[in-house]
């Protein structure tokens, strides 16, 4: 039940429409290969960055991974690199009672409009259901 919930969660998240009004270049659907894009089957390495995800009526900033759903407690940008400290959760349930949370740093550098490194690995923006890319 947990998985599945966190799954729906991170795919609510992924179908996200493209943000245009996007304040940051990092925010969007990003993935390693881009095959990862709307994995429906299981884990997946989708990373969804969004500055303000509605949960539960409030916006919150959010790094979201397969089980791992990190909220951004705070950010520092130098250049085109980004630093955010987040306290990270495995499991929505986990969230929502606010236990087994842990802090992380996550380093986000961007490459260009459709490249991101994070934490040093390549990530490719996700193409949206017109096969453009988002952003």
């Amino acid at each position: 039940m947990r998985i599945r919930t966190g799954i729906a969660a991170l795919l609510a998240l992924a179908l996200l429409p493209p943000p245009a009004f996007a304040a940051e270049l990092y925010e969007g659907a990003w993935v390693k290969s881009v095959r990862e894009c709307g994995n429906k089957d299981g884990p997946t390495g989708l990373t969804v960055i969004d500055l303000k995800v509605n949960i539960d009526g409030k916006p919150m900033p959010i790094v979201e991974q397969y089980e791992n759903h990190c909220f951004i407690d705070k950010k520092a940008t130098t250049g085109s690199n980004t630093t955010v400290t987040a306290t990270c959760y495995e499991f929505w349930d986990d969230f929502k009672k606010k236990a087994g949370g842990r802090k992380e740093t996550i380093k986000l550098s961007v490459v260009s409009k459709e490249a991101l490194k994070i934490d040093g690995k390549s990530y490719s923006r996700c193409p949206d259901k017109a096969g453009k890319k988002r952003g």
